[in-house]
């Protein structure tokens, strides 16, 4: 009971998953050019922080990030939330 509890007030800072293996070009992470993938935990980072993290990330290639949708369990257990920016072009 208590390993649970201490891991909920064990925020981690968010990041995008955009793993690669060793010596490959291609992502093995969610993250791509045009949806950006970022891991997060509510408890440690709140959505303004997330959302920057995403506009930095499409900024890369002159777009603007659009969220697309969330899912839990889908990172690590520090960082149990995935949420999806779709990277579209600026109006």
């Amino acid at each position: 009971m208590g390993l649970p509890l201490l891991l909920a007030g064990c925020g981690s800072t968010p990041y995008v998953d955009s793993r690669r293996e060793a010596g490959q070009k291609d992502p093995v992470g969610q993250s791509t050019p045009n949806m950006v993938s970022i891991c997060y935990s509510s408890s440690g980072a709140g959505k303004a922080e997330v959302q920057k993290l995403a506009e930095s990330e499409c900024a890369k290639t002159g777009r603007m990030a659009v969220l697309h949708h969330e899912d839990r369990w889908g990172c690590s257990m520090l960082t149990p939330r995935r949420i999806f920016f779709s990277c579209v072009a600026k109006p």
